[in-house]
């Protein structure tokens, strides 16, 4: 008898996500997108282009039409950039990210995870972060969620009474900036590395608040952040990535970089009692790159403690403060 109680869609539901990610990878790994930066092509001019038979060229530029990756003039019979794929998948561009799509879409990455949950050590796994920092920093809808962030926290900056903040592997630096871009008082220092620091001098320029923001090319787990300078500190992002031996010490030298009352502001994907989806993801992906995991706010509270920070609060499922 058949049970009805069963349910195959979830078995469909594993995989099928899956799809756009590799077609688009095998549309990036034929450069598929560099034929159309001059004008709208047909499918055999790409094909020739790109080496492959017509029949398969049309197969996925249809695939990436469908998807809204880029344009076709039914008409014509022609396929054209959409302004984004312009941006972001064409190689030649200094926007392009798709080296970050391929990374995130490499078979070796899951062989990795795979080794890492069968051996419970780092298999380690290199990302192209500074693309990913030039998709932040033209997301949309960043900004509206930036400052969401500051008020959710409690930061309240006052005018004409300067607000000092420590960007620590600041990436684009969207989430500081954005405070930055809202209240002239508030300075703001990224510290990253130099390829990702170029993404964030962009972005302060595309949002004209240049003379507010500082770079500090520099190294989150070895160099010091400064000395009693800043009225807050984030780390955003960046705390799951990082084992608990070298959570402590970030903490330790930004607690050393903030004023007396200073902030530290943490955001990050942190555990609960019952397993969440993203947050047991992130400690797969994570545990795998570095070594880190979607850690739980009692285990930030004790590293935070640990190292001189009082009133450790969680504000919701990702955001957490102390105070120096």
């Amino acid at each position: 008898m058949t049970n009805l109680a069963l349910n195959s869609d979830m078995v469909y539901g594993l995989y099928g996500g899956g799809f756009f990610g590799q077609f688009t990878r095998i549309a990036l790994l034929l450069d598929v997108f560099t034929p159309l930066v001059k004008e709208p092509a047909p499918a055999e001019k790409i094909a020739k282009v790109c080496n492959t038979s017509i029949e398969g060229m049309c197969s996925i530029l249809d695939y990436l039409y469908s998807t809204r990756v880029i344009d076709f003039d039914l008409m014509t019979r022609e396929y054209a950039l959409t302004a984004s794929a312009r941006a972001f998948l064409v190689r030649k561009e200094k926007t392009y990210a798709g080296d970050w799509v391929l990374a995130n879409t490499d078979p070796l990455l899951w062989e990795k995870v795979l080794e890492t949950i069968q051996t419970g050590k780092s298999a380690g796994y290199d990302l192209p972060w500074a693309q990913d920092a030039w998709l932040e920093s033209y997301s949309p809808s960043r900004i509206g969620t930036s400052l969401a962030l500051w008020k959710t926290v409690g930061v309240k900056v006052i005018p004409n009474q300067s607000f000092h903040i420590l960007d620590l592997a600041s990436g684009c630096g969207i989430k500081t900036m954005a405070l930055a871009q809202r209240n002239q008082s508030v300075q703001v220092t990224c510290l990253d590395s130099e390829s990702v620091l170029e993404v964030a001098r962009d972005l302060a320029k595309r949002l004209e608040i240049e003379t507010q923001i500082s770079f500090f090319e520099g190294d989150l787990l070895s160099d010091t952040f400064g000395s009693n300078q800043f009225d807050a500190a984030l780390l955003g992002l960046i705390t799951y990535i990082l084992t608990p031996e070298q959570n402590v010490d970030v903490f330790t030298r930004a607690y050393q970089a903030l004023k007396d009352g200073g902030r530290l502001v943490v955001d990050a994907i942190m555990s609960t009692d019952e397993p969440k989806e993203w947050a047991s993801r992130a400690t797969l992906l994570m545990k795998t790159w570095n070594g880190g995991a979607a850690h739980s706010f009692s285990e930030y509270s004790a590293w935070l403690k640990k190292v001189g920070f009082r009133q450790v609060v969680q504000h919701n499922e990702q955001l957490l403060t102390a105070f120096k």
